[in-house]
């Protein structure tokens, strides 16, 4: 009789909880979120469940911990084995994150806690405890309890860990609750503790059986038949402090040889011509269009052949897209204008040229009449300050429909064009075009900054430039690049260049 009363003293007496901060040995304050509701089989076949719960605290060795046993909002109880008794009417996982978010403040800032969570996984609200916190009537009662418990495991932002106690789940006998109740504990253990919590980090950690800094398993299954020689270890792996053993022997066994690996395989696969950041330089002559295809042999002009990247055809035929450097087809001349009442200084500059124009104005002001020199004056002052939009507008029209503009506002918006430099080059000046042939085709200008898809592959405009061994060059820069697996567009082109082993990343089309 003495030693059936001596044991549970003993056991209570080395494993009370620790309200104190000041810990028999250094380490983290352990938080038990224990289910006590009614679903939850005993902790251990062969043990009281009370006896079962104190000897789980043997098994921290004077760490520090707390007890939260928890079913509905009004079964919380804190510190006080002698409530284990598992008959909660409900099971709310909230309302034990609160009570161990309230503990957590009567503790000083900065120390460091863990919190274990031993349930069956079935939620089962009381629809009473959420008629003040938001829950409405006739809503999904278990979804908004869902959310509300992932918002507050994030808002504590502590590691979680859960141990399962129940059977385990077999292939199409699983009953919908539980389905979705496994489910809710992965959501609350990647809430808790983020990238480390999942499904890989969850896998290489079971596999190397122990806890490392990254990787760590935070879900654990116990089945009614093992009962506390299967949580000891489990426990055990919990509470113990963090170690890099486990990452240096994944970062030794499988991560060293597979990067080298991977790295010779990653480069033999990415080095043809091109990639990302590689060009082409395009030369073209005013007029004359450049048929480009893609993925064709061709010769390459330093030599040698290739089968990737843009090459040029004679025609159309075939190509997948063409050029044209080409002027643009405003006319500046004012056909199709109402003439017939216009003054002899209007007449003459109407017709002109810009640069003829310009001229004339320049004569206006310095050699000629005093009619003549108010008329430039006036001409300055109204094309200045004729708005560019207008202008645009007014010196694009085709001539077909220039009857409803007069001719005194289409000579100062052509006037405008002297000194609006920008609208100038836009209207008078040769652009490049370019036409796409196939699926997803497109007709547009390329300027600086441009994006142009050409074949299968997707280009930024890097420069239009006079010059060359022609009038142009378009400088192609290479943005998409379609490969193995996406690896010329995933890889960094850092390491692209390191394996390219190439001296020029730009060749000329030919």
């Amino acid at each position: 009789m003495g030693a059936n009363l001596l044991l549970p003293a003993l056991l209570l007496a080395a494993a009370s909880p620790s309200p104190s901060p000041g810990p028999a040995r250094p380490g983290p304050v352990i938080l038990f979120l224990v289910d006590n509701s009614a679903s939850l089989p005993p902790l251990d076949p062969d043990e009281k469940r009370v006896a079962a719960l104190e000897k789980m605290f043997t098994f921290l060795e004077g760490q520090p911990y707390r007890l939260i046993l928890f079913g509905g909002r009004r079964e919380i109880y804190v510190d006080d084995v002698s409530r284990y008794r598992n008959n909660g009417q409900w099971t709310d996982f909230y309302f034990a994150f609160e009570k161990a978010r309230e503990l957590i403040k009567e503790y000083p800032t900065g120390t460091e806690f863990r919190m274990i969570l031993l349930t069956d996984a079935l939620l089962d609200p009381g629809p009473g405890d959420w008629d003040d916190l938001g829950a409405s009537k006739g809503g999904d009662l278990k979804a908004y309890v869902v959310e509300k418990t992932l918002d507050l495991i994030r808002e504590i932002r502590l590691p979680l860990y859960v141990i399962l106690v129940g059977e385990v789940p077999k292939e199409g006998l699983v009953p919908g609750d539980q389905e979705q109740s496994t489910g809710f504990v992965l959501d609350m253990v990647r809430a808790a503790n983020g990238a480390k919590a999942s499904p890989l980090a969850q896998s290489l950690s079971s596999f190397f059986r122990d806890d490392g800094i990254l990787l760590k398993k935070f879900v654990f299954r116990v089945a009614p038949h093992e009962g506390l020689k299967r949580v000891e270890p489990v426990v055990r792996r919990i509470v113990a402090p963090s170690r890099p053993a486990v990452e240096l022997q994944f970062l030794s066994y499988l991560v060293l040889p597979l990067s080298l690996f991977l790295a010779l395989l990653l480069g033999i696969l990415v080095r043809s011509f091109p990639g990302p950041g590689d060009v082409e330089v395009v030369e073209m002559s005013l007029g004359a269009p450049v048929h480009l295809a893609a993925d064709r042999l061709h010769k390459l002009q330093n030599g040698g052949w290739g089968t990737s990247g843009l090459s040029l055809l004679g025609d159309a035929k075939g190509a997948a897209a063409t050029l044209t450097y080409q002027t643009p087809s405003t006319d500046l001349t004012g056909a199709g204008l109402d003439t017939q009442a216009l003054d002899a200084q209007t007449r003459r500059l109407l017709p002109s040229g810009l640069e003829e124009m310009r001229r004339a104005l320049e004569e206006y002001s310095d050699t000629g009449s005093k009619e003549e020199k108010i008329y430039a004056l006036n001409l300055d002052y109204m094309a200045k300050n004729f708005e560019a939009k207008e202008a645009e507008r007014i010196l694009s029209m085709p001539a077909s429909e220039r009857r409803k503009v007069p001719a005194l506002d289409f000579l100062r918006a052509k006037a405008n064009l002297l000194s609006n430099e920008s609208l100038r080059r836009k209207l008078t000046e040769p652009r490049v075009q370019v036409v796409g042939y196939g699926r997803g085709s497109e007709r547009k200008e390329l300027q600086p900054g441009t994006l142009v898809r050409i074949g299968r592959y997707g280009f930024v405009v890097k420069d239009v430039s006079r010059g060359g061994r022609k009038a142009v060059r378009l400088v192609l820069y290479y943005d998409r690049v379609p490969s193995l697996f996406g690896l010329k567009t995933l890889l960094p082109g850092v390491f692209q260049r390191v394996f390219r082993l190439r001296r020029s990343s730009q060749r000329v089309v030919s």
